[in-house]
Order: structure tokens, then C-alpha cells, then sequence
């Protein structure tokens, strides 16, 4: 675990959006004998992240001195990091929720970041023009993709399809790779074992981001 992640999962550090209380809710390690007590934890951190959101549009008036000691030099870049990644996703994942369907989505996010973008490097002395394009592949069940794969021949996959396969755990990572081992004859082999590495690092990477 990173320096920036170890700061992140100090769970007694003071308290941001969470209290140190809710930290420890929501990473399990707080057990509530009574439903009811849990229910109440939930109902308090969904406040406070509408409260927070809410925040954000008196944050603009945060002075600049305090944002540069927020986030600017090495040490600051270390420790928050991370947070940005989250950050994003979280965003993301909020905006999805609050809007009708993918094209809403997109809209509302092209408007949004233009609007971020545009008028933070206005105020740096940049003249900035945003263009956003986003291509989405819905996808079947991974083992319905293999078994297609297997059928009617490896040309039927898409590169997002075969992505889905190589990191699904749904789809068996021996079967997968004896598939692929079958038509690239005259290349290194690949193993389970080199499958599995992969996906243990992406389910990781994807838990740390829940967090």
C-alpha cells in the first residue's frame, strides 16, 4: 500500500466529508447490534455528501493562498494524489445516477467540464476550446461472448469484447488462455496464471476506489 493510500485509511484522522466514525462503517469495521443504528450511520454520511456537494459552490470564494496550500508542491501532490482518481469516479458514478440516460450524461459532463476547464485557465491567462467524444460498446455476458468467440471464430470479438473476457472473473482464465494459446500458435504462450495476476491487480485497483 502507497504513503497516499496508508493517509487515506487512517481512519482517526480529523474529519473531511467523513467522520471517522463513518470511515470505519463504511470499511466494515463497525458492526451495529440494532439495524436501526446502521440505518441512522447511512441516513447521516448521505447528508453529509449532499451537504458537501452543496459546499462546492461556496467553495469558489476559497482564497488562492489557501488553495495553493491545499495542493500545491511534491509533498501535497503525494498525499492527495489519489484522491483525484477517486474523485473523478465518484463524480462520474453521481452524475450517471442523476440523469435519465447516456445522452443526458454526456451532455451534462461536456457541459460541465467545459465549464470547469474554460473558466480555470480564463483565470490562469489561457484561452482553452474543449472538445469531448466518448464511445460506449454495450456488452454481453462475458461466458455468452466466449462461447460466441469459440463458435463462430476469435474475428467475432471486438477489442472491448476481448478486454472483457481477459479481465472478467466470471469467464475460467485456464480455458481462456488455452483459447488464445490455440490461435497464436508461433507466439509465447500465455497462462492462467498470467490472466489471473491481471485481474487480481484490476479487482485491487477497483476495490481501493470504492473505498
Amino acid at each position: 500500500m502507497s504513503d497516499e493510500e496508508l493517509q487515506a485509511y487512517d481512519l482517526d484522522r480529523d474529519r473531511g466529508i467523513l467522520t471517522p466514525e463513518d470511515r470505519k462503517f463504511l470499511l466494515g469495521q463497525t458492526e451495529y447490534k440494532h439495524p436501526q443504528s446502521a440505518r441512522r450511520r447511512r441516513a447521516k454520511i448521505r447528508q453529509r455528501i449532499t451537504n458537501a456537494f452543496l459546499d462546492f459552490t461556496i467553495l469558489e470564494f476559497l482564497q488562492e493562498r489557501d488553495r495553493n496550500q491545499i495542493f500545491t508542491g511534491e509533498d501535497r501532490r503525494s498525499k492527495l494524489g489519489g484522491g483525484f482518481a477517486s474523485a473523478f469516479t465518484f463524480l462520474y458514478d453521481a452524475l450517471i445516477r442523476s440523469r435519465e440516460d447516456n445522452a443526458h450524461v454526456d451532455m451534462n459532463l461536456n457541459i460541465y467540464l467545459e465549464q470547469a476547464i474554460e473558466t480555470v485557465d480564463q483565470s490562469r491567462g489561457y484561452r482553452t476550446e474543449f472538445e469531448m467524444d466518448i464511445e460506449r460498446e454495450e456488452l454481453e455476458d462475458p461466458n455468452k461472448i466466449f462461447r460466441r468467440a469459440k463458435d463462430e471464430g476469435f474475428h467475432t470479438l471486438t477489442s472491448a469484447e476481448f478486454e472483457l473476457l481477459w479481465n472478467s472473473e466470471e469467464v475460467d482464465a485456464a480455458a481462456f488462455a488455452s483459447f488464445i494459446n490455440q490461435l497464436l500458435e508461433d507466439e509465447k504462450p500465455i497462462s492462467a496464471t498470467d490472466i489471473q495476476k491481471e485481474r487480481r491487480a484490476i479487482r485491487e485497483m477497483k476495490d481501493d476506489l470504492e473505498l
